[in-house]
This record gives structure tokens, C-alpha cells and sequence, in this order.
């Protein structure tokens, strides 16, 4: 459905669209050498987006535009070319001058996608639509040895004959209801901070980093494993966050009811997008880089010639869930 697509683009972020700024250049290739930049996302739901923009070289002046327009672009699946459309604005699912397909995938699908602008050398990239995410049960309670603790419980069997990559992330909501009115008042959406403490297939060494530095980030909160220490198994990942009873607050003498709900968003990632995330991972910790004790760390790429990304993945979502009560 478009919606999850939506949803699936909130979650990311709209950085991911606009992180062309952040990679690695060898200054004697990149100086006046512009390239061209591209992010898909296909299986993430049933319309597939294609955007573009033109690199700023190192050197250059400028700022980075996207939604490149005059792209010839191909768009294969399994060697049968697929219809792109294009649109200057911005509907459903789809935002402003990108190209789109509705278009349903299946695991193991093959993925591939050239493009070509004036100026600009031709790229190309491919990837693979992976499985779906493996998942049997989301289980949220209060942790027994640990009341103040909101402890999500998701059980998944890992496919043992492929080596798989996984995410996750936690919307939290908070709604607002002026008592004696069943109408809700107000509500905000955003993405939560999960501590991974109790969860050792999330727990990341950072090397001199941790060391000096000390927790290691998730970019976006997004939290992403492989199944290299659980490749065919079933296992419950843990995560936590502080528990959060409803409350009454007060605001110009109306009293309101606080409620907390929350919706757990699960991911299967094809290899060339797990990489990516690690890559941004890494530069989110890079310290020691950012105090120019050690190199900056490059962006992942799987578009040749290019910059960017075209990262297969399938995503699934549980529906809102009320917080446990007291």
C-alpha cells in the first residue's frame, strides 16, 4: 500500500534522500567532477521511487538540488524493463520531481537501474528484493526486574539458507484528551530512542571510539543486525525505553489525559542497503574523525559511477498499541 510506503519514508528520514554532501572524496577525482546521484528504495512498498540530484564536487560552489529533471533512466526487474512515470508534484507516497512505478516485488527479485543526465556519466546499480521479515510475535510489558522499564519482546525465525539483514524502529505517539470529552484533543508522532543494554546482537564495539567517547548511535534510531550470530534460529530481540504511565497535565486551567501508544516497524534489508546503514552508522560515532584524530569514514555506495543508493527492503508494521498499565 502507498500508506506503508509513506510510513516507510518517515522513518528514514528525509536525510537519506539528501546525504550526497557527506561522502568521501579523493580531492585529484572529485575536483570539478560532478556525478550523478541516485536513491530507490524498491520492496519498501508498492510504489517504487527513483530521485536524482547532481553531486557538488569538493571544490564546487553551490547547493546540493534534488529531483534532477532531462534523467533518462531504466528501471529492469528480472531483465524486463518496468514503466517509469514522472512527476513535478508531490502525491501519496511520492514526493515532488521524482520518477515512480506502482509495482508489487517477490523475494529474491532482481533489481536493476541505469541512468544518464547531460554532463554527467552514465551509473548504473543493482540489487535484490529480500525476504520478508520473519516475524512471529511483538510482545511489549513492563520488565519484571525492572517496573520502571517498557520492554518491547519480538520473535522472529531467522532463514537459514540466506544470510539475512534486519532493522527496526519504535514510533511513539502521545495523545491528549480535555476530560469529560472523548473527542482527542491533540497528538504527536515521532520516532523513539530504544536503549539496547539487554539486546547483544545490537551492541556495537566502536573500537578507540568507545573508548574515548563512549555509547554508540543508531542513525535515526533505526537498528539494524545481521543474522550472523543467529542464522537459523528463533530469537526474541529485546529493547527498552522508560516506562510512561498515563498522567493528567494541566494547561490554562483545562485538565487533559496524557496516553502514551506505540507501533513497532520491522524491516528485512537486502545487503547493499544494511551497508549503507552501517556506513552512516559509523560516521554518526566517528569522533575521533570529527576531531581530525582519525580519516573520515566514506559513505556506501552501490551506484557505479555515481553516488547513492539503491537498496532493496521489505517493511511491515504492527498496529498502534496502548501503553501497559499500571
Amino acid at each position: 500500500m502507498m500508506v506503508k510506503y509513506i510510513s516507510f519514508m518517515i522513518i528514514l528520514g528525509v536525510s537519506l534522500l539528501f546525504t550526497s554532501c557527506v561522502y568521501h572524496f579523493d580531492l585529484d577525482e572529485a575536483e570539478g567532477i560532478p556525478k550523478l546521484v541516485v536513491y530507490s528504495y524498491p520492496g519498501s512498498g508498492d510504489t517504487t521511487v527513483v530521485r536524482f540530484s547532481r553531486s557538488l564536487p569538493v571544490t564546487g560552489k553551490g547547493e546540493i538540488v534534488s529531483g534532477l529533471t532531462g534523467t533518462n533512466v531504466r528501471l529492469e526487474v528480472n531483465g524486463t524493463p518496468v514503466g517509469l512515470l514522472w512527476t513535478d508534484k508531490a502525491l501519496p507516497g511520492v514526493p515532488a520531481k521524482s520518477y515512480y512505478t506502482v509495482q508489487r516485488y517477490k523475494e529474491g527479485d532482481r533489481i536493476r537501474l541505469t541512468a544518464s543526465a547531460e554532463g554527467l556519466e552514465t551509473v548504473s546499480s543493482v540489487t535484490t528484493i529480500p525476504a520478508p521479515f520473519p516475524l512471529n510475535s511483538v510482545h511489549m510489558e513492563r520488565k519484571p526486574s525492572d517496573p520502571g522499564t517498557l520492554q518491547f519482546q519480538i520473535n522472529f525465525t531467522d532463514k537459514a539458507s540466506t544470510v539475512n539483514y534486519y532493522a527496526v524502529t519504535v514510533k511513539e505517539r502521545a495523545k491528549y484528551w480535555r476530560n469529560g470529552d472523548s473527542r482527542v484533543y491533540y497528538d504527536e508522532e515521532y520516532t523513539a530512542y530504544m536503549d539496547w543494554n539487554d539486546e547483544p546482537l545490537l551492541k556495537v564495539s566502536a573500537g578507540l571510539d568507545e573508548i574515548l567517547i563512549g555509547d554508540y548511535t543508531y542513525y535515526e534510531q533505526l537498528y539494524i543486525w545481521s543474522d550472523e550470530k543467529i542464522q537459523g534460529k528463533n530469537y526474541t530481540l529485546r529493547l527498552n525505553k522508560t516506562y510512561i504511565s498515563d498522567y493528567e497535565t494541566s494547561i490554562q486551567g483545562e485538565v487533559y489525559t496524557n496516553r502514551k501508544q506505540y507501533k513497532v516497524c520491522l524491516y528485512s534489508l537486502s545487503e547493499e542497503f544494511y551497508h549503507y546503514l552501517k556506513s552512516m552508522n559509523e560516521q554518526v560515532n566517528n569522533k575521533l574523525g570529527e576531531s581530525e584524530l582519525a580519516p573520515v569514514r566514506p559513505t556506501y555506495t552501490n551506484v557505479e559511477n555515481g553516488f547513492g543508493l539503491v537498496g532493496g527492503c521489505r517493511m511491515m508494521q504492527t498496529e498502534w498499541m496502548d501503553g501497559v498499565k499500571e
